[in-house]
């Protein structure tokens, strides 16, 4: 064996020294045992050849000594100082049963790499936070205090739930205190490698990641003997629990609350048997509860959303708490045959005592009756307790065979969702089906109603407006007192251009039922129209209060602020959405969308990317290939348009979007038939609603970009007579103008829509502006808006 290797050698930057087994360099510092030094300059002898595990046995532990377990622990120990990994190797190669190879070569060390090692060994201190690091404590830490943290997020989100003792939240705190001193400790003094606890041995790891890997059983330990520790001072002295802090039992002497005397919650009902049919039953009696005592005049009700969001079996104390009622209805049901056994209780949320509880037998034809029955007892001895209130029932009720009503509700339990043409369809049959059964069902007509005009929203085929009319008019001649009938007949006017229509319709809704929020979000989309723009936010506000959980009312908050142009506020309500439903395919479609028009395009691709995952849908695959032609890659973004083009039904601006891409494109021809298609659904489109803004200022850029500059300005004045604020008209005028060459008039279009909201950064991207890029004025405009953050 070389004599110079004994002395010290190096491999790759480290520095080996045999004699003192010392390893030292950038990446990995510490000592080796004899044994595993004498392995180590075995195959630096005889570096890039592969040593058998029999040679390598015999050179260093003897003939007929040693182990092949001894040989594989030590060749660990030898990878483990290097920062060696057997599974991607860059120092020792191990060739299974045969032996093991170096795979770099060793070159000598000079007496003044020695010298210079032991002066520096000698002389320079190792940063103690550096030191912490590669021994692993400031990682075990870390991770005491991650997993720590995570404890008490549990435990404050179910202990009210689960009914833990009063102390849990403070044993878990102390235990946390406790433990992390000890976690720091334990990593100093131990580490855990090659499946063994060894007190440490002076080496250093590597890399952070290593650092952790030999201390994470400390994190355990620490976390056992603080529990049992804290434990042990429970046991004998116990805990004083903090009021209003970590007192899960809601103690009624801690700070009072503001409880409205004409207050009420409707929780859920109990299903008994655990049917889907019986979960129907029961979800809609709560509701129809819900609804009736929401029209009584001077009675506070609690929405649904935040009286369903309690956990079931939920005691007075929480119910009290968390919804500020002075009264709660709960209840349990189940469906036995044809028997529907329901139980009903009235109870004060202050003592916890039943004000009245009663139980229902009955047939389910009997169904509705049994709605009037509960909803009756209930106002009867609320009108006991509080009788100043003078309470009565204001509205008729929608009476149905019970199987058309299973039937309705499945249907607009669909329309709560967010909505693809195969989902609407879905709906569209179960309300068709409850109207065979029964066919004055007013509330089923309604439905369909509704229906029918979201079709035509996403496929743009008039024959749904055709539908939705005559479902509609059925509706009103069947019962024309039920507020759902006039929101589905607000969202028809909408659709149609009758924005006045509308605010009636929706008026009359709210008359009936002041906390119809789907009536609020439609009368807000009208004010809009209107350009009632701080009524319209009002309604919406409102809306969200109450029902925080509804996220289809922070969807139209959105939707509103985005058509406003603040697209960072309404990406924020967007982020909402998803927060309540991360599954939500068109939260995240939205959110995508908000961060586009916000010019956050990487943050924006994500968001659509993963709503297009979820669910396919044609305009986000549009807004899509919109980010990739703004950021120039004209063919990925034409790849894109075509597969929204290939999800019918196709809107015009889908056409729009792919013949501008096309324009740019290595298949600038096929962009004339792109706008001439884009034409032919607009020209529909208007025969549906003639104040179709979008349509016109669409067709009028398509009629541009196919040669046709007079029906262009024709089209684009009328949508600016029609609606002169909007800043996808003014935008539209400016890229027509600046295709005349007519600078100035597309200047003074462009400043009137970023004043509206239009983002600059869209513009400083826009190809179709590239004329312009030398303009003062177009500097100005776009640097204007990006200091101010817009």
């Amino acid at each position: 064996m070389q004599d110079w290797l004994l002395h010290g050698f190096f491999l790759d930057e480290l520095l080996v020294e045999p004699l003192t087994g010392k390893v030292s360099g950038p990446g990995a510092s510490g000592h080796l045992q004899p044994k595993a030094a004498e392995v180590l300059q075995c195959l630096a002898a005889e570096s890039g050849s592969l040593l058998s595990r029999e040679t390598l046995l015999n050179k260093v532990w003897g003939e007929g000594k040693g182990s092949q377990e001894a040989l594989s622990h030590t060749v660990s120990e030898i990878r483990h100082v290097l920062g060696d990994h057997h599974e991607d190797p860059h120092f020792i190669q191990t060739i299974p049963t045969r032996g093991y190879r170096l795979l770099v070569e060793p070159r000598a060390a000079s007496a003044e790499d020695l010298n210079a090692t032991t002066t520096l060994s000698d002389t320079r201190k190792t940063p103690f936070l550096k030191v912490l690091v590669r021994r692993g404590v400031i990682q075990a830490g870390a991770a005491f205090l991650l997993v720590g943290w995570l404890l008490i997020q549990v435990v404050d989100a179910t202990a009210p739930n689960i009914g833990l003792p009063n102390w849990t939240m403070v044993f878990i705190t102390y235990v946390v205190i406790v433990g992390f001193p000890l976690v720091l400790v334990l990593a100093w003094f131990f580490e855990f490698a090659e499946g063994k606890l060894y007190l440490d041995r002076g080496r250093e790891s590597p890399t952070v990641t290593m650092g952790l890997e030999r201390n994470y059983l400390t994190v355990v330990a620490a976390f056992a003997i603080a529990a049992l520790s804290t434990g042990f001072y429970q046991i004998t002295v116990g805990f004083e629990v903090p009021r209003g802090e970590t007192d899960f039992s809601a103690e009624l002497d801690r700070t009072p609350i503001l409880i409205e005397p004409n207050s009420i919650a409707v929780l859920p009902l109990l299903n008994i048997d655990g049917s889907a049919e019986s979960q129907i039953f029961g979800n809609g009696l709560a509701e129809d509860v819900l609804d009736r005592l929401a029209r009584i005049p001077g009675l506070f009700v609690s929405s649904r959303g935040d009286a369903w969001s309690l956990p079931m079996n939920a005691s007075s104390e929480q119910v009290r708490q968390r919804l500020r009622v002075a009264y709660f209805v709960e209840g349990s049901i189940r469906l036995d045959g044809d028997d529907l056994r329901v139980v009903v209780q009235l109870i004060d949320s202050a003592t916890g005592f039943h004000r009245v509880s009663r139980s229902f037998n009955r047939k389910l034809e009997d169904y509705a009756e049994l709605q009037k029955e509960i909803t009756n007892l209930i106002v009867a001895n609320l009108r006991v307790a509080l009788p100043e209130t003078g309470l009565a029932l204001t509205a008729d009720y929608d009476s149905a065979d019970v199987d058309a009503y299973v039937l309705y509700r499945r249907g607009k339990e669909i329309l709560e969702r967010p909505q693809t043409f195969a989902l609407l369809e879905e709906a569209a049959g179960l309300f068709e089906q409850a109207l065979e059964v029964d066919s004055d069902y007013a509330a089923a007509h309604a439905g369909l109603c509704q229906t029918y005009t979201a079709s035509y929203q996403i496929s743009d085929q008039p024959g749904f407006i055709a539908k939705a009319e005559t479902a509609c008019a059925t509706a009103l001649m069947a019962s024309p007192n039920l507020h759902m009938v006039y929101s589905a007949l607000g969202e028809l006017f909408l659709e149609t251009g009758r924005e006045e229509d509308a605010e009636d319709a929706y008026l009359n809704a709210l008359e009936i039922n002041s906390q119809d929020v789907q009536a609020m979000q439609g009368l807000a989309v009208a004010y809009e129209y209107q350009e009632r723009f701080e009524e319209a936010e009002k309604l919406l506000d409102q809306a969200i209060v109450l029902q925080p959980g509804n996220w289809r009312s922070i969807d139209s908050l959105g939707a509103f602020l985005f058509a406003g142009g603040r697209y960072r506020e309404a990406a924020v309500a967007f982020k909402q959405v998803v927060l309540l439903d991360p599954f939500n395919w068109q939260g995240h479609g939205n959110l995508g969308s908000a961060l586009l028009m916000a010019g956050e395009f990487e943050a924006a691709a994500v968001a659509l990317q993963r709503s297009l995952d979820i669910q396919p849908d044609r305009y986000y695959y549009s807004n899509l290939g919109i980010i990739y032609y703004y950021l120039g890659q004209f063919d990925k973004s034409v790849e894109i348009h075509r597969q929204a083009i290939a999800m019918p039904p196709n809107s015009s601006f889908d056409w729009i979007n792919l013949g501008d891409a096309l324009l740019f494109s290595s298949e600038s021809d096929q962009a004339p038939e792109a706008y001439r298609n884009a034409i032919v659904i607009a020209e529909s489109d208007l025969s549906v609603n003639s104040k179709n803004v979008e349509s016109l200022y669409g067709m009028a850029w398509a009629s541009a970009m196919l040669g046709e500059p007079g029906q262009a300005n024709d089209l684009i004045d009328r949508a600016k007579s029609i609606d002169p604020t909007n800043p996808y008209v003014q935008y539209y005028d400016a890229l027509l103008k600046a295709a005349a060459s007519d600078f100035d008039g597309a200047m003074n279009a462009l400043q009137i829509a970023v004043d509206r909201g239009y983002p600059a950064i869209m513009l400083e991207n826009e190809p179709h502006l590239a004329d312009l890029g030398e303009n003062d004025r177009f500097i100005s405009l776009i640097s204007e808006q990006t200091d101010s953050g817009n």
